[in-house]
């Protein structure tokens, strides 16, 4: 990304409505894969901003044929806190969570991370898959003169590539560029960047780590919780 934002790891309205009036077919306005996501608004991005946020994560998605069903819950589920820093080399068990992770927060020390807007976890098994820092959204968006959400948009569309890539590595352009200049944000406001035809085989790859059956996944729990008790 920006140059200033290299080591960041960089996806809509909560409900998206198609026109039920419309003469296209339900092949052609409902795209073939879905992914859940909750989002974890610790940094009270207002709605506003959320909405077209989400919005714009969705249209950038729609080229791999990618459903994105959004949830916001009133609180994080034990299961989603912490954060697991899990690495692929020591990537061992799956996750069986049917859903990706988003975290936005705020005051988040400029030590850590430095520069970055967020950070993907690919290979997380609870937490958070995606953590956004929405104060440096703020304060880009300040600088290139670009809507907070279409920075925060496309920041979380990269960051959710790379957990569904299963990968930190970026391109030399597009979503995935590791370097980010004011012009790509220009590029990026005027709906210009996209994904490569690679890099959307790659994610809709992925969606199967994020579709384990609902029924399947609370049976394996429930062994797992009584296993452990006896």
């Amino acid at each position: 990304m920006h140059s200033s934002l290299q080591k960041a790891l960089i996806t809509s309205t909560f409900a998206l409505v198609a026109g039920c009036m419309s003469a296209k077919t339900p092949k052609e306005i409902v795209p073939e894969q879905t992914l859940s996501i909750r989002v974890c608004d610790q940094a009270q991005v207002p709605n506003a901003v959320l909405r077209l946020t989400t919005a714009e994560a969705d249209r950038l998605f729609r080229t791999a044929k990618l459903r994105i069903l959004w949830r916001q819950p009133s609180a994080e589920s034990p299961e989603d806190r912490g954060t697991d820093m899990t690495s692929a080399a020591f990537f061992r068990q799956p996750d069986r969570r049917s859903y990706l992770v988003v975290r936005l927060l705020r005051g988040t020390p400029a030590t850590v991370f430095p520069g970055a807007l967020g950070y993907a976890l690919p290979f997380a098994r609870r937490g958070a898959h995606v953590v956004i820092f929405y104060d440096r959204v703020e304060t880009l968006t300040q600088r290139v003169n670009i809507p907070a959400y279409v920075i925060l948009g496309h920041a979380l569309a990269h960051e959710i590539a790379h957990v569904l890539l299963g990968s930190s590595q970026h391109a030399t352009g597009g979503l995935i560029a590791a370097q980010w200049t004011p012009a790509n944000w220009r590029l990026a406001s005027a709906g210009l960047l996209a994904f490569r035809r690679e890099e959307i085989e790659g994610i809709r790859a992925g969606l199967r780590r994020f579709q384990f059956p609902e029924p399947i996944r609370n049976r394996e729990l429930a062994m797992a919780s009584s296993a452990a008790s006896q």
